[in-house]
């Protein structure tokens, strides 16, 4: 039973390897968001000695400010964070990235190539890849080269991205099923038919596949390019962000957004019930379904879905 996503969302999802929410912040929740994005930057400009014009990235950004925060379990993304995954979840990252325009006299790079002025001046000109891939990642236990399904991202695009060369997120549609020993073989340089920048309107929303092939368009236009992406997988994997949550970030968030903070519930043993003897991780084997609410929430919406199914059925 979908929570959220249509047929044909499922579909793009599945083959394509993403899905787009245009529009999917109010004005006010997105005037937030900006109004927080701006707050934090002029904190990181002044704790860095850094002009006002200088990019920069912060990692578990949900610990920055409270409308980041929010948007971990926002009520609306959430059906297709569970639809895309499942509910045995949690934040891997939490990821602001904060590109104002190129200056005029700086270059840009090759697209997807990593190199270039632009990367050598900080504006991040990321190389074409699958996110969490390589030797050492989820590529190393892969039978077969290809990037198991472990994780997905939502995107946040804060900033208006219509205009090309803006920043925006370039993909390959479908590249997902193929093996990035494909993309390293091609020298990181991806046919410019085989791609999509998008271009998208400020307040929209992907939930994608992180193992697509992806870069950023470097951003060329008068605007500062503001997305926040982020990542959700199984609870049985670390994040990268953190080893434990701030405890009292952890007290005052509720039941499920403890689970997708990667908390247990209170005085319950990690380790289960009989530790000493048969230890066995809660974050692998759960006996204490409190600590994975997203489970029951996921269960009772469903069956909502199908009374209201049920209802129009027999009208």
């Amino acid at each position: 039973m979908s929570l959220a996503m249509t047929e044909q969302q499922r579909r793009d999802f599945d083959e394509q390897g993403y899905i787009v929410l245009e529009d999917f912040f109010t004005g006010a929740e997105l005037q937030r968001l900006l109004d927080a994005i701006d707050e934090v930057a002029e904190r990181i400009h002044k704790a860095k000695g850094q002009p006002s014009n200088a990019p920069f990235a912060i990692r578990n950004a949900l610990a920055h400010h409270e409308a980041f925060l929010d948007l971990v379990d926002h009520p609306r993304i959430l059906p297709y964070v569970v639809d895309a995954i499942g509910w045995n979840i949690q934040i891997r990252t939490t990821h602001l990235d904060y590109r104002p325009p190129y200056p005029k006299d700086l270059e840009a790079g090759e697209l997807g190539r990593g190199k270039g002025a632009d990367a050598a001046a900080g504006y991040r000109n990321l190389v074409w890849h699958p996110d969490l891939c390589g030797s050492y990642l989820f590529e190393a236990p892969s039978l077969d080269g290809h990037v198991p399904f472990m994780e997905i991202k939502v995107g946040y695009y804060l900033s208006d991205l219509t205009q090309h060369n803006s920043g925006a997120l370039c993909l390959v549609p479908g590249s997902h099923k193929r093996k990035p020993q494909e993309l390293r073989d091609l020298d990181f340089r991806v046919d410019p038919r085989e791609m999509i920048e998008l271009n998208v309107r400020a307040g929209t929303a992907l939930v994608w596949r992180t193992a697509v092939w992806h870069c950023v368009s470097p951003n060329l236009s008068d605007k500062v390019r503001k997305v926040m992406y982020y990542g959700y997988h199984y609870r049985w994997l670390r994040p990268t962000d953190y080893f434990q949550q701030d405890p009292a970030l952890i007290a005052r968030s509720s039941p499920i957004r403890r689970q997708l903070l990667g908390a247990l519930a209170t005085d319950d043993n990690p380790m289960g019930q009989d530790p000493e003897w048969e230890p066995a991780s809660q974050h692998w084997l759960p006996k204490n379904w409190d600590n994975v609410p997203l489970k029951a929430w996921a269960e009772e919406r469903a069956l909502e879905i199908d009374r209201k199914m049920d209802k129009v059925l027999h009208l």
